[in-house]
């Protein structure tokens, strides 16, 4: 999974990215450099398969993000903008949003902010419809007829300030369209940067921003970038003693990789054994026989069926002999839907 991390100049996006990544990047708005780091995604439920299993190798989810400037906050005023062109190729985008200063406008900024994806988007649809318009009067080749009158669906959608991912699309238009990797057609995580004194306001902040959640479309998170930031900085000891002072059970960062997952219709199945204990990320829905593709494509070609049991009962009997023994391991086949956080 690929998170690219926007936001105006001083919004903290920097900060959220080292929290995230464990990374000292320089931060302030006189920083145009672009930061990218892949991390495991922390996962309970791969530790304590580990402890029951002590694998040689623990592998864990990813995740890779990109903290990229090129956004002003200016919004439709915005004119030229320089984004870096990798942001179009991220799963998601995550609006990282200044709502610690004294003079922070946190509903203006992300207003500004969409509206600043929205004229990334209308220059290249603009580009796109200029080219193919030309071709098809010089040489009279209809073949993109479809095509183009589809990026003109999508010129009217942006033109009047509406995201592309709101657009009910025919799958074959998704797949014309795919190319593009138009920002506004990106699920969206709007990041609420709180200063430290609001950290036990979090709920009551976020729920100030509940307007903006559309399912598997765009949702909110709360979280203290500088804090978080420090938190990486700790001893895995002196973290939870801290994180017990400041009365915090999970960091912010954990909830926006899960909040991400979830935008992206993201789930993990679990392989454990003695070589390796992993989590595998597959989409929600996935069939045994796809989610095995994940593992290796000959696996998913020959998929037969899978012995498969709920993580929760292996936790309970641990080991397989116990759990064969209580009935709890079933045998599913190639249409099997697979859950999340089930082992394998």
């Amino acid at each position: 999974m690929k998170l690219g991390i926007i936001g105006k100049p001083q919004s903290g996006k920097t900060t959220v990215f080292n929290a995230a990544s464990g990374h000292q990047e320089a931060v302030g708005d006189y920083s145009q450099a672009s930061h990218r780091a892949i991390i495991k995604v922390p996962d309970e439920r791969v530790d304590k398969l580990a402890e029951l299993v002590s694998p040689k190798k623990i592998t864990y989810a990813e995740i890779e993000f990109l903290d990229a400037p090129g956004f002003t906050g200016s919004g439709k005023e915005a004119g030229t903008l320089e984004i870096n062109p990798e942001l179009h190729h991220m799963d998601a985008l995550m609006l990282v949003i200044d709502a610690y200063s004294p003079d922070a406008h946190p509903q203006k900024d992300i207003q500004n902010l969409i509206d600043e994806m929205i004229l990334a988007d209308q220059v290249v649809v603009e580009n796109n419809i200029e080219k193919k318009s030309r071709k098809m009067k010089l040489t009279g080749d209809k073949s993109a007829h479809n095509e183009l009158d589809l990026l003109k669906k999508c010129q009217a959608t942006l033109d009047e300030g509406e995201l592309l991912i709101n657009l009910n699309l025919a799958s074959n238009e998704e797949k014309m369209l795919r190319g593009y990797t138009f920002l506004t057609q990106k699920p969206l995580l709007i990041a609420i940067n709180i200063d430290e004194d609001k950290i036990n306001q979090q709920d009551v902040i976020a729920d100030d921003f509940k307007e903006h959640i559309i399912t598997s479309k765009r949702d909110v998170a709360v979280i203290c970038g500088k804090m978080e930031m420090e938190l990486v900085t700790l001893s895995p000891d002196d973290r939870q003693l801290f994180m017990k002072e400041l009365g915090i059970k999970v960091p912010a960062v954990e909830k926006v990789i899960q909040k991400s997952y979830s935008l992206l219709g993201l789930i993990s199945f679990l392989t454990a054994g003695e070589p390796e204990v992993r989590a595998w990320t597959i989409k929600k829905g996935d069939t045994a026989q796809k989610a095995a593709g994940v593992i290796h494509s000959d696996i998913e070609r020959g998929f037969i069926r899978a012995e498969v049991v709920a993580y929760d009962d292996y936790l309970q009997y641990k080991t397989m002999s116990a759990i064969k023994a209580a009935g709890k391991a079933r045998l599913e086949g190639k249409d099997y839907i697979v859950k999340d956080g089930l082992y394998c």
